[in-house]
């Protein structure tokens, strides 16, 4: 989109696989990525691999492991951070990202000037570019750099899951305080339903009155 290479970084080569059709020039394969291995502790091999290659942005998604993940890099590589990123520009060369503030009453627009920059995407902010199965691309094994304090993983549990992820859905009915009664969500159940839209609400409903 911005007219740049494109580069991958990936734990697994189950991921390599995916995100090759997507166009990248190289895909970089973290080494040690077993099953109990915590994201933050790549954060000194992707620091070594990004001073190596010397990108001019990495983009993580906004989650709270790819968060944590790209706050270790900024201070590693004393690189500017952005999260939350709701839009992404190059203006008169300059990398520019947007993101919420004040709660999301309004907007910042952020223009990085360091070397490197680290924006974490909010989901949804970048259309997909079209996949081709016939590219190919090389894999590289990037080599694994313990960090200092290490965070170790004993087990991993299954959490059982008790609702939807809103920003995968496709549409969502909003509830408000407009409702009377916790018994009126039944009519918003069959809206959305109808509409083949999944329910959401407003931080009273799910904070103040629990439902």
């Amino acid at each position: 989109q911005w007219g740049q290479q494109v580069y991958a970084i990936v734990q697994n080569t189950d991921q390599a696989q995916a995100v090759m059709p997507y166009g990248p020039k190289c895909i970089y394969v973290l080494a040690q990525n077993d099953a109990l291995q915590r994201t933050e502790n790549y954060a000194e091999s992707i620091a070594a691999l990004l001073k190596d290659k010397h990108p001019a942005m990495l983009l993580l998604a906004a989650t709270k492991r790819g968060k944590a993940l790209a706050a270790r890099l900024s201070v590693q590589l004393n690189a500017a951070l952005v999260n939350d990123a709701t839009a992404v520009d190059i203006i008169d060369g300059h990398i520019c990202a947007e993101h919420r503030m004040y709660g999301g009453l309004a907007f910042a627009q952020e223009k990085i000037n360091s070397p490197l920059a680290i924006i974490t995407l909010a989901p949804g902010v970048q259309e997909p570019c079209t996949s081709d199965t016939s590219h190919q691309c090389p894999t590289e094994t990037v080599p694994y750099v313990a960090p200092r304090h290490e965070i170790l993983c004993r087990e991993r549990r299954a959490k059982a899951a008790s609702s939807v992820d809103l920003s995968k859905a496709k549409r969502v009915v909003g509830v408000g305080r407009g409702l009377a009664a916790q018994d009126d969500l039944k009519m918003v159940h069959e809206l959305a339903a109808v509409l083949n839209a999944e329910v959401g609400c407003s931080r009273p409903i799910a904070e103040g009155e629990n439902w």
